[in-house]
């Protein structure tokens, strides 16, 4: 008689620092076709309950380490589809707004460890002074340490990161930022020109597991047309679903092929690889027994900061202040502004109106219904007001 028990191969845990547990149950994730072909096929159980997915695995006998009953393959991959819940989400999430067909890619291949988590997330670029940053830009320091641009710098105006009118200390995690975006393309596609050409020279680089790196030729095609052409049709069926470096003409794009994407408004993909290397993909010791504790993922996102715009309902003139001494106001005014933007949280923030002589707190904190923008300088915010009926 065989023993039959059930381990953890894998979870991944989704975070948003707007929510005052970190907790965001803002998606919907399934798995893809193959994916349940391939859960199917190893006994396997995935799950999402609140902002995490488990998967776990039936294993032979109840002695640790536990060994799958059906062996994960190297090269084995788990791909899930995030679907957004929440049509206020972009209002409190340092992003941008998705456009048409813009995905966000998760993938433990980022082999992005900070703080003690394995984010799949790819890594925040340390800080250059060489670089432009607008506000909502993040940056990290070498030890870890990520910042948020409260201001615009670039080359020709530099400010360190230590500089509190332009940057914003935020803590040592990880976070989805605009260098998870891909743009989705279906394997039969129409490719535009941004003027009519002559012929197409098109190039796609897959991934290289011996340098994790997007360096692996996997096609090279040139196109000559009879006449200048402002458009071709793209043929990529022969690639299988993934992450692709494209390059057409000189012009190069991260891309993302899987049909089944088609029409089912995915926010993000998420692709969990069993590999050797990194070390963030291994979901199996070297000896095919369940690691333990099994691998825990991450993906975190940070909440947008905005301008505070308050509005004395009396036009009297008043002043508002932060307890806690780190925010700061154009005070004393019937329309009084926050100096520099603030993170928006569903958590309440201590400050104190002082109106007529008379303290009132707490007052309402912004919430994330309606956004307008505001320019300051040369920068321009989102600016979230709220009316005071005092």
């Amino acid at each position: 008689m065989i023993d039959i028990n059930f381990g953890n191969l894998f979870s991944i845990e989704l975070l948003h620092s707007y929510y005052k547990d970190k907790l965001c149950s803002d998606f919907s994730i399934s798995a893809s076709t193959d994916t349940l072909k391939v859960i199917d096929g190893h006994k396997m159980t995935v799950r999402q309950h609140g902002n995490q997915l488990m998967a776990g695995i039936y294993c032979n006998g109840n002695v640790s380490p536990l060994t799958p009953f059906a062996s994960i393959e190297e090269g084995t991959r788990f791909t899930f589809f995030m679907k957004l819940n929440n049509s206020l989400f972009f209002n409190f999430t340092n992003l941008p707004s998705t456009a048409p067909g813009k995905i966000y890619y998760f993938t433990n291949r980022n082999n992005n460890v900070a703080n003690s988590k394995s984010f799949l997330s790819s890594k925040i670029d340390i800080y250059k002074n060489t670089n432009t940053y607008i506000p909502g830009d993040l940056a990290a320091t070498t030890p870890g340490v990520i910042y948020r641009a409260i201001g615009s710098s670039d080359p020709a105006h530099k400010f360190a990161l230590t500089d509190t009118n332009h940057w914003m200390k935020v803590d040592s995690n990880q976070y989805s930022s605009e260098k998870d975006a891909l743009q989705w393309l279906p394997s039969l596609s129409t490719y535009q020109f941004a003027a009519p050409q002559s012929s197409a020279v098109v190039s796609v680089l897959g991934y290289n597991i011996a340098t994790a790196t997007y360096t692996l030729p996997v096609l090279s095609n040139t196109m000559t047309f009879t006449a200048p052409a402002s458009s071709f049709k793209l043929d990529l069926s022969i690639l299988q679903p993934g992450k692709y470096s494209l390059t057409i003409n000189g012009k190069q794009q991260w891309i993302y092929i899987n049909d089944e994407l088609n029409g089912i408004g995915a926010f993000a993909v998420i692709d969990i690889f069993n590999e050797a290397t990194p070390a963030s993909c291994m979901l199996l010791d070297g000896t095919g027994h369940l690691i333990n504790p099994s691998p825990k993922y991450s993906i975190n996102f940070l909440n947008r900061a905005t301008i505070w715009k308050y509005i004395i309902a009396s036009k009297k003139s008043g002043t508002i202040n932060d307890k806690a001494n780190v925010y700061k106001f154009a005070n004393p005014a019937s329309i009084i502004t926050s100096l520099t933007p603030i993170p928006l949280s569903n958590g309440p923030l201590d400050f104190k109106l002082t109106l007529n002589n008379h303290d009132y707190t707490p007052i309402a904190c912004a919430d994330p219904q309606r956004l307008v923008s505001i320019s300051k300088g040369a920068d321009t915010y989102a600016c979230s007001e709220i009316f005071l009926n005092f």
